[in-house]
């Protein structure tokens, strides 16, 4: 069977060079989307012995009267036959960039024409920040972004269905990984009342374009601004809030820690004092005298019959004798007599003698 087709083939070849067909309409130049199928289109007089499709100079097809040669499963063929004309129909499967050629149709003799496959790559479309509301009659910039397009989609945008001048918008390509481009377009508009503002993307290989809406409504200024207070005041009370939390609790730890330091003080000076206590109790205990004293003299002292007797010497007397007597010490004697762990070793002054001898009986 194959060998009857190569015949057959190479018969219609050599038949279609002594015959005169041409070529009526040659295939069209085409736009389509990465992964879908494209078709060209090739119409011959009759009578016709070869169809030959080429893309960038590679044969990809042969039509002969007997029916087509397929040497690449993503090359078929479709063929309509009207009156004298034969059209013959190349449809390509699920197209790659690769595929951006020359699309070729050849009779084997002078008759030949091309177009071009443009395989294109469509992204998605979205504003960069959705705007709900804006201020009456303030001015605001809409930015839409067109990310992943090959080629570069072009940018329009309508305001409630309305298109916009092109001169309320700029637009910015910028070359992206894997042969895309991104678009980004910034559109300044001035709104007086709600509107429906929409982003539109396009390239030729797209039957509509693809878009991105948003219905912005309208605010006076007195409620923008008192949004705007009301952004500005809560972080701010919060701030001040953790400010007067953190210094509450600095102030608790630091008065802890005093009040803790203030017990061991206490305590440190209670068993300072307690402890002093028993020494001088150990020490009155143990006999403590002065030896500047003699016995002779304490009797001498207890005979005078200036000394009145202690019976004898109502509580004012005795209080008032007791305060000239105890203003009449130094404060070194007092020092000597009550404080001074050497009292044993220091002799007493003989003008305290009759103090001392008073206070002991008294």
């Amino acid at each position: 069977m194959g060998t009857v087709r190569i015949i057959l083939t190479l018969f219609s070849i050599s038949l279609g060079m002594c015959l005169s067909a041409t070529i009526i309409e040659g295939p069209k130049t085409a736009f389509v989307l990465l992964n879908t199928d494209a078709a060209f289109n090739c119409t011959v007089s009759r009578p016709w012995s070869i169809i030959i499709w080429i893309m960038e100079k590679t044969p990809v097809l042969t039509i002969v009267p007997a029916g087509p040669i397929v040497t690449d499963s993503q090359f078929g063929q479709r063929n309509y036959t009207i009156r004298n004309m034969f059209t013959s129909e190349l449809v390509i499967s699920a197209v790659t960039l690769k595929n951006n050629v020359t699309v070729t149709c050849s009779l084997q003799t002078e008759g030949l024409q091309q177009a071009d496959l443009f395989v294109q790559v469509d992204g998605m479309v979205s504003f960069v920040s959705k705007i709900s509301s804006v201020v009456l009659n303030r001015s605001t910039d809409i930015v839409c972004k067109a990310e992943g397009w090959n080629p570069a989609p072009t940018i329009t945008w309508t305001k409630n269905q309305t298109v916009v001048d092109s001169k309320m918008y700029t637009t910015t390509i910028q070359p992206s990984s894997g042969n895309l481009y991104n678009a980004v377009s910034t559109l300044n508009l001035t709104l007086s009342a709600n509107a429906e503002v929409t982003c539109l993307a396009t390239i030729r290989a797209l039957p509509q374009p693809k878009t991105a809406a948003l219905y912005i409504t309208v605010g006076s200024p007195s409620q923008e601004q008192t949004w705007l207070i009301i952004a500005i005041v809560v972080p701010i009370a919060v701030v001040i809030l953790l400010i007067i939390l953190i210094l509450v609790i600095a102030f608790c730890i630091k008065r802890t820690k005093h009040s803790k330091s203030n017990y061991q003080n206490e305590l440190k000076k209670m068993s300072t004092k307690k402890s002093l206590e028993a020494t001088v109790d150990d020490q009155g205990n143990s006999g403590l005298e002065n030896f500047g004293m003699s016995t002779e003299s304490v009797d001498e002292f207890k005979m005078s019959p200036g000394f009145p007797s202690p019976n004898s010497t109502n509580t004012w007397s005795r209080k008032s004798n007791s305060d000239t007597l105890e203003s009449s010490l130094t404060c070194e004697a007092i020092y000597q007599i009550y404080c001074s762990p050497w009292l044993v070793l220091q002799p007493v002054k003989p003008q305290h003698r009759s103090y001392l001898l008073t206070q002991r009986r008294v």
